[in-house]
Protein backbone atom coordinates (compact mmCIF):
# COMPACT_ATOMS: atom_id res chain seq x y z
CA UNK A 1 0.00 0.00 0.00
CA UNK A 2 1.31 3.44 -0.92
CA UNK A 3 2.51 5.27 2.23
CA UNK A 4 1.72 8.60 0.53
CA UNK A 5 -2.00 8.19 0.97
CA UNK A 6 -3.83 11.34 -0.08
CA UNK A 7 -7.19 12.80 0.87
CA UNK A 8 -8.34 12.27 -2.71
CA UNK A 9 -7.60 8.55 -2.42
CA UNK A 10 -9.36 8.29 0.94
CA UNK A 11 -12.47 10.06 -0.24
CA UNK A 12 -12.56 8.74 -3.78
CA UNK A 13 -16.12 7.98 -4.83
CA UNK A 14 -19.03 10.19 -3.90
CA UNK A 15 -20.40 7.73 -1.39
CA UNK A 16 -17.11 6.37 -0.07
CA UNK A 17 -17.93 7.26 3.54
CA UNK A 18 -20.82 8.90 5.38
CA UNK A 19 -20.52 12.67 5.20
CA UNK A 20 -20.39 12.99 8.99
CA UNK A 21 -17.27 10.81 9.11
CA UNK A 22 -15.24 12.84 6.62
CA UNK A 23 -14.18 15.54 9.07
CA UNK A 24 -12.95 13.24 11.87
CA UNK A 25 -11.33 10.91 9.32
CA UNK A 26 -9.47 13.83 7.72
CA UNK A 27 -8.37 15.05 11.12
CA UNK A 28 -7.04 11.66 12.18
CA UNK A 29 -5.30 10.80 8.91
CA UNK A 30 -3.98 14.16 7.74
CA UNK A 31 -4.39 17.05 10.23
CA UNK A 32 -2.01 15.57 12.77
CA UNK A 33 -0.62 18.98 13.71
CA UNK A 34 -4.00 19.65 15.37
CA UNK A 35 -3.83 16.81 17.88
CA UNK A 36 -0.44 15.09 18.16
CA UNK A 37 1.36 15.55 21.49
CA UNK A 38 4.78 16.76 20.37
CA UNK A 39 6.64 15.75 23.53
CA UNK A 40 5.14 12.27 23.40
CA UNK A 41 6.09 11.90 19.74
CA UNK A 42 9.66 12.96 20.46
CA UNK A 43 9.90 10.37 23.22
CA UNK A 44 8.63 7.63 20.93
CA UNK A 45 11.14 8.59 18.27
CA UNK A 46 13.87 8.89 20.91
CA UNK A 47 14.75 12.39 19.72
CA UNK A 48 17.12 14.45 21.83
CA UNK A 49 15.31 17.45 23.28
CA UNK A 50 17.50 20.31 22.20
CA UNK A 51 16.58 23.84 23.16
CA UNK A 52 13.81 25.07 20.91
CA UNK A 53 13.35 21.73 19.16
CA UNK A 54 9.75 21.25 20.31
CA UNK A 55 8.75 24.70 19.10
CA UNK A 56 9.93 23.74 15.59
CA UNK A 57 7.80 20.58 15.57
CA UNK A 58 4.68 22.34 14.33
CA UNK A 59 2.60 22.60 11.20
CA UNK A 60 3.95 20.87 8.11
CA UNK A 61 7.14 19.77 9.90
CA UNK A 62 5.11 17.89 12.48
CA UNK A 63 2.94 16.34 9.77
CA UNK A 64 6.02 15.08 7.93
CA UNK A 65 7.47 13.47 11.04
CA UNK A 66 4.17 11.79 11.92
CA UNK A 67 3.80 10.66 8.32
CA UNK A 68 7.18 8.94 8.46
CA UNK A 69 6.53 7.40 11.86
CA UNK A 70 2.90 6.31 11.43
CA UNK A 71 1.92 6.93 7.84
CA UNK A 72 -1.81 6.81 7.14
CA UNK A 73 -1.65 4.16 4.43
CA UNK A 74 -1.03 1.56 7.15
CA UNK A 75 -4.47 2.27 8.59
CA UNK A 76 -7.43 -0.02 7.98
CA UNK A 77 -9.93 2.51 6.63
CA UNK A 78 -12.74 -0.04 6.63
CA UNK A 79 -12.25 -0.57 10.36
CA UNK A 80 -12.11 3.17 11.00
CA UNK A 81 -15.41 3.80 9.25
CA UNK A 82 -17.59 0.73 9.72
CA UNK A 83 -17.20 -0.59 13.27
CA UNK A 84 -17.85 1.09 16.60
CA UNK A 85 -14.44 0.11 17.95
CA UNK A 86 -12.75 1.54 14.85
CA UNK A 87 -14.71 4.77 14.80
CA UNK A 88 -13.74 5.35 18.41
CA UNK A 89 -10.16 5.89 17.26
CA UNK A 90 -11.36 9.01 15.47
CA UNK A 91 -12.68 10.62 18.63
CA UNK A 92 -10.53 13.40 20.11
CA UNK A 93 -8.57 13.06 23.31
CA UNK A 94 -11.14 15.01 25.38
CA UNK A 95 -13.94 12.61 24.44
CA UNK A 96 -11.73 9.61 25.15
CA UNK A 97 -10.96 10.91 28.64
CA UNK A 98 -14.70 11.16 29.27
CA UNK A 99 -15.12 7.63 27.98
CA UNK A 100 -12.20 6.46 30.12
CA UNK A 101 -13.93 7.67 33.25
CA UNK A 102 -17.18 5.95 32.26
CA UNK A 103 -15.36 2.69 31.56
CA UNK A 104 -13.94 2.97 35.07
CA UNK A 105 -17.45 3.37 36.49
CA UNK A 106 -18.63 0.08 34.98
CA UNK A 107 -17.49 -2.16 37.86
CA UNK A 108 -19.79 -0.15 40.15
CA UNK A 109 -22.97 -0.65 38.13
CA UNK A 110 -25.87 -1.27 40.49
CA UNK A 111 -24.34 0.40 43.53
CA UNK A 112 -22.93 3.70 42.31
CA UNK A 113 -25.35 5.71 44.45
CA UNK A 114 -24.43 3.95 47.69
CA UNK A 115 -20.67 4.36 47.48
CA UNK A 116 -19.10 5.78 50.63
CA UNK A 117 -16.05 7.09 48.78
CA UNK A 118 -16.41 10.86 48.64
CA UNK A 119 -13.89 11.21 45.82
CA UNK A 120 -15.80 8.63 43.79
CA UNK A 121 -19.11 10.42 44.40
CA UNK A 122 -17.55 13.71 43.29
CA UNK A 123 -16.35 12.08 40.07
CA UNK A 124 -19.85 10.70 39.47
CA UNK A 125 -21.39 14.17 39.90
CA UNK A 126 -18.86 15.69 37.52
CA UNK A 127 -19.14 13.10 34.75
CA UNK A 128 -22.63 11.57 34.82
CA UNK A 129 -25.99 13.24 34.44
CA UNK A 130 -29.10 11.58 35.85
CA UNK A 131 -29.98 9.68 32.68
CA UNK A 132 -26.43 8.32 32.35
CA UNK A 133 -26.41 7.30 36.01
CA UNK A 134 -29.72 5.47 35.62
CA UNK A 135 -28.44 3.61 32.57
CA UNK A 136 -25.43 2.29 34.47
CA UNK A 137 -27.39 1.42 37.59
CA UNK A 138 -29.80 -0.67 35.52
CA UNK A 139 -26.93 -3.02 34.64
CA UNK A 140 -26.12 -4.00 38.19
CA UNK A 141 -27.46 -7.53 37.73
CA UNK A 142 -25.49 -8.27 34.58
CA UNK A 143 -22.92 -10.98 35.20
CA UNK A 144 -19.22 -10.72 34.47
CA UNK A 145 -18.93 -7.02 35.11
CA UNK A 146 -15.43 -5.60 34.72
CA UNK A 147 -13.27 -5.34 37.83
CA UNK A 148 -11.81 -2.08 39.10
CA UNK A 149 -8.05 -2.55 39.41
CA UNK A 150 -6.73 0.96 40.02
CA UNK A 151 -6.63 0.39 43.77
CA UNK A 152 -7.85 2.10 46.92
CA UNK A 153 -7.80 5.87 46.79
CA UNK A 154 -7.60 5.98 43.00
CA UNK A 155 -10.56 8.34 42.71
CA UNK A 156 -8.55 11.05 44.46
CA UNK A 157 -7.03 11.61 41.01
CA UNK A 158 -9.87 11.05 38.52
CA UNK A 159 -7.68 12.22 35.62
CA UNK A 160 -5.41 9.22 36.17
CA UNK A 161 -8.43 6.95 36.45
CA UNK A 162 -9.64 8.33 33.12
CA UNK A 163 -6.27 7.60 31.51
CA UNK A 164 -6.40 4.10 32.99
CA UNK A 165 -9.83 3.69 31.46
CA UNK A 166 -8.50 4.77 28.07
CA UNK A 167 -5.78 2.16 28.24
CA UNK A 168 -8.27 -0.49 29.35
CA UNK A 169 -10.55 0.35 26.45
CA UNK A 170 -7.99 0.21 23.68
CA UNK A 171 -6.21 -2.88 25.01
CA UNK A 172 -9.16 -5.01 26.10
CA UNK A 173 -12.25 -3.96 24.14
CA UNK A 174 -11.04 -2.27 20.96
CA UNK A 175 -8.02 -4.47 20.21
CA UNK A 176 -6.86 -2.31 17.32
CA UNK A 177 -4.11 -3.32 14.90
CA UNK A 178 -0.68 -2.03 15.91
CA UNK A 179 -0.65 0.73 13.28
CA UNK A 180 -3.94 2.18 14.48
CA UNK A 181 -3.05 1.97 18.17
CA UNK A 182 0.34 3.56 17.49
CA UNK A 183 -1.21 6.53 15.72
CA UNK A 184 -4.00 6.98 18.27
CA UNK A 185 -1.52 7.11 21.15
CA UNK A 186 0.31 10.06 19.60
CA UNK A 187 -2.12 12.37 21.38
CA UNK A 188 -0.81 11.33 24.81
CA UNK A 189 2.54 12.03 26.40
CA UNK A 190 4.86 9.36 27.74
CA UNK A 191 3.67 9.54 31.36
CA UNK A 192 0.02 9.33 30.29
CA UNK A 193 0.66 6.24 28.19
CA UNK A 194 2.34 4.59 31.17
CA UNK A 195 -0.74 4.77 33.43
CA UNK A 196 -1.93 1.25 34.21
CA UNK A 197 -5.40 0.02 33.19
CA UNK A 198 -8.09 1.00 35.68
CA UNK A 199 -10.32 -2.00 34.95
CA UNK A 200 -10.04 -5.57 33.73
CA UNK A 201 -12.60 -7.65 31.88
CA UNK A 202 -13.86 -5.16 29.32
CA UNK A 203 -15.47 -6.49 26.16
CA UNK A 204 -17.60 -5.20 23.32
CA UNK A 205 -20.78 -5.29 25.40
CA UNK A 206 -19.40 -3.04 28.14
CA UNK A 207 -17.65 -0.76 25.68
CA UNK A 208 -20.90 -0.16 23.81
CA UNK A 209 -22.75 0.46 27.07
CA UNK A 210 -20.22 3.09 28.12
CA UNK A 211 -20.41 4.77 24.71
CA UNK A 212 -24.20 4.87 24.76
CA UNK A 213 -24.07 6.27 28.28
CA UNK A 214 -21.69 9.11 27.43
CA UNK A 215 -22.47 9.73 23.76
CA UNK A 216 -26.14 8.79 23.22
CA UNK A 217 -26.63 11.41 20.47
CA UNK A 218 -23.17 11.41 18.93
CA UNK A 219 -23.20 12.87 15.39
CA UNK A 220 -21.30 10.03 13.67
CA UNK A 221 -20.46 7.26 16.15
CA UNK A 222 -23.75 5.42 15.60
CA UNK A 223 -24.56 6.40 12.00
Amino acid sequence: MNPRLTEQQVFSGQDAYPEALRSPLTRFCFDTDQWVNTAGLMDQLDLKRLHGWESKMTGDALKRVVGQYAYPARLDLALLTSELSGRLALMPRSDWLRLGVCLSFLPYCGHIRVSMDGHFRRAVREHLDESALLMLEEHGEVEDRPLFTAGAGAWRTPHLVALGGVRSGIEQACRWPDALRQRFLLQFDTAERAVRPSVQGLNGYWLELACKTIFPQHPWLWS
